[in-house]
């Protein structure tokens, strides 16, 4: 039965959610890895979505895919843009190894940070990991919490407030 209704929706969405991807990343291969990953969440979840809300399913997670396609693809042009490389010959040779280095900086001290708020409050590191992380807005992540989104924006201060209050030197000492 599960297998059925897998087969159904998969033969009537698959076009939909492989044109959604294309229109945005313009690439069929990626398209096709992003609708093989949409399905394979759907028949995890499969007993969770009604009937009738199957094709929006499909489509918010697929446009959630593909936000999380591009931010790793702009990660990976943020590090290849910081690390100019000049060719000469066949060797290549890396002109910013100090930029480089100062990203790894950077993200273990995001990396403490994290720990540290979680330690602290796990209510803050969870707004934190949301909206700073995964780059929910805060309406988005309020409701993922089942909160206002007041109380949210409560949290967020008070996690700043701390993280400003903890890191702050250490933060302005490493820019300067």
């Amino acid at each position: 039965m599960k297998n059925k209704r897998f087969e159904e929706c998969f033969l009537k969405y698959k076009s939909l959610i492989v044109k959604i991807v294309l229109d945005k990343t313009r690439d069929y291969q990626t398209a096709q890895e992003i609708c093989q990953k949409v399905f394979i969440a759907f028949y995890t979840n499969m007993d969770h979505v009604s009937p009738e809300l199957v094709k929006p399913w499909l489509i918010r997670c697929t446009q959630n895919a593909v936000i999380d396609y591009v931010r790793k693809v702009q990660t990976k042009r943020e590090i290849l843009a910081d690390t100019t490389i000049t060719e000469t010959g066949n060797i290549l040779m890396e002109r910013s190894v100090e930029l480089y280095q100062e990203k790894l900086n950077d993200r273990e001290l995001a990396g403490r940070i994290l720990r540290e708020v979680k330690t602290v409050n796990e209510q803050w590191f969870e707004v934190l990991m949301l909206c700073c992380v995964d780059g929910l807005s805060y309406a988005e992540a309020a409701e993922k919490l089942n909160i206002p989104e007041s109380v949210l924006r409560a949290r967020m201060y008070r996690a700043r407030l701390y993280i400003k209050e903890k890191f702050g030197d250490e933060y302005r000492e490493r820019k300067s």
